[in-house]
């Protein structure tokens, strides 16, 4: 029998995407709170809130039009746009972070990473895209 693949649609997949971010960045945290205490969860929460917040400007930006009138440029437009503003607030988030918080660094780039990795993860996994 020949059963087909049912792929998510972009922004289904945008939203597991975050989804499955937001869990693992705060199950981090939470592994970080058990084993060395509230300042380093606090500082994992920042570092996954660092790549969090920036994908999710970017998912809006992308994804906030229509569809229905988009040319091959104004949704290239959108998408540079978007990377645009996910590695400006990245940035900012960033420079608060380190130069304004007390943070342990360890905890904030662990964090930071696994979002990253979860990204990339659950993009080749959901819709073997790639």
């Amino acid at each position: 029998m020949n059963q087909m693949k049912r792929h998510l649609s972009d922004k289904q997949l945008a939203l597991v995407t975050l989804c499955c971010q937001l869990l693992l960045v705060v199950a981090v945290g939470a592994l970080f709170f058990y084993l060395q205490g509230e300042a380093a969860a606090r500082s994992a929460l920042i570092g996954g809130g660092i790549y969090w917040v920036p994908q999710c400007l970017f998912s809006v930006r992308v994804f906030a039009f229509s569809a229905k009138h988009a040319t091959p440029g104004s949704i290239m437009a959108d998408f540079y746009s978007g990377a645009g503003i996910k590695f400006g607030s990245t940035i900012l988030l960033f420079t608060i972070a380190l130069k304004f918080m007390e943070v342990q660094h360890a905890p904030l780039f662990t964090a930071y990473i696994t979002a990253l990795l979860m990204q990339w993860i659950v993009s080749f996994t959901l819709n073997n895209r790639y």
